[in-house]
């Protein structure tokens, strides 16, 4: 699974979390109301069809300030339609606390579903409608991670 830096541009929080089980199990912890924060941000190093960097969200311990590079791991993808159609890599950042968020199987385990991810979106980025039309699997983030990366490197004349 590959490893990416993204240049973090905004936070907001989010009602992701983890089922921690029945009371007692997990430090006693019970149905969490607040959630972990989102960043939303720019893969460093890619290039898309459109010229641009790819875009990333990251689920996180702690709130990034806007410019911190967040290491992170691509999970799933978020496909979008609406007046913003494209691609949107679901990261994890590398954090013992998300060791067991590997794929899109795992999303509903951190109440982190498609919708959820869309809400995140609309808040980030107020103006647009954000349609999630289907969300692909970490192979598959991993395939587009590799293609923008290559993309990257023919535009700056370095060998693949």
């Amino acid at each position: 699974m590959s490893k990416l830096v993204v240049h973090v541009s905004s936070t907001v929080g989010s009602t992701m979390h983890e089922d921690t089980g029945p009371a007692g199990v997990n430090g006693g912890r019970t149905d969490l109301r607040t959630g972990w924060p989102v960043g939303w941000g720019r893969v460093e190093k890619t290039l898309t069809p459109d010229g641009r960097e790819a875009e990333a969200l990251v689920l996180m311990r702690e709130p990034a300030l806007p410019g911190v590079d967040v290491t992170a791991r691509p999970v799933a993808v978020l496909h979008l339609g609406g007046d913003e159609p494209g691609d949107e890599i679901l990261c994890v950042a590398e954090e013992q606390c998300f060791s067991a968020l590997t794929d899109r199987k795992d999303l509903p385990h951190w109440h982190a579903d498609p919708d959820a991810w869309a809400s995140v979106l609309d808040r980030m980025l107020p103006g647009h409608a954000h349609q999630v039309v289907g969300c692909s699997s970490a192979v598959e983030a991993d395939h587009l991670v590799d293609e923008v990366y290559r993309a990257y490197l023919r535009s700056t004349g370095c060998p693949e």
